[in-house]
């Protein structure tokens, strides 16, 4: 019996390379694909999948809005979050919100399937190369009382110094020459390495812990 599979990403090519990439395997049938957080909500409604590759960042819903929903209302369903954010911290948050696994969006063929494969049957299962960096996270020892500074990329703190002079997501995107997607993408992971939930949070802690300084 096949592994049902539903994918959920913005992106068209996205979407349609792994629905291509997944229909080499017997084992995985491809159900449904949807472009955004709300149509898979309603079609979610009509039928659900084994497994459920999740975007993270979607133009209406965030996964992280999302999988705690579908945990709730759908709990035999199994999710795996499907991204191109490597941060530690994002992986916590999205296994904390009910998803039993996370890749990265440039992960192998085979990787891909293994992960829905080992998912389908209930394990967790992280990206490989995300995997031993988080192990030696979790190990580090943290006095009590103590705040460990986040590690953010060199990338990471541009983009921070910018958020804190007010430059909107856009303006970031121009002024780094990087897309509007991946400053977006920067800017949901500096929010989640720091535990906070708005840029005025983020100003503050990150004027606290020194962030800011050269």
């Amino acid at each position: 019996m096949s592994i049902r599979v539903a994918i959920v990403d913005d992106h068209p090519l996205a979407l349609s390379g792994i629905r291509s990439m997944l229909s080499a395997y017997p084992q995985v049938e491809v159900i449904a694909s949807y472009a955004s957080g709300n149509a898979l909500m309603e079609g979610l409604k009509e039928a659900q999948p084994d497994v459920l590759l999740l975007d993270v960042l979607l133009p209406d819903k965030s996964g992280k809005e999302l999988a705690p929903l579908i945990t709730e209302m759908y709990p035999q369903l199994r999710m795996i979050a499907l991204t191109s954010l490597d941060s530690i911290a994002v992986v916590k948050s999205m296994m904390q919100r009910g998803c039993l696994g996370y890749l990265l969006k440039d992960t192998s063929e085979e990787t891909l399937v293994t992960a829905i494969e080992q998912v389908s049957r209930g394990l967790e299962f992280i990206e490989p190369s995300l995997k031993e960096y988080m192990i030696q996270n979790m190990l580090r020892y943290k006095k009590p009382g103590q705040q460990v500074m986040p590690e953010l990329t060199s990338r990471e703190k541009e983009v921070l110094k910018l958020i804190v002079s007010e430059y909107t997501t856009k303006e970031i995107a121009d002024k780094l020459f990087i897309s509007f997607r991946t400053a977006e993408n920067h800017r949901y992971s500096i929010l989640q390495k720091l535990d906070v939930k708005n840029t005025a949070g983020l100003v503050k802690l990150a004027m606290q812990m020194g962030l800011l300084e050269e």
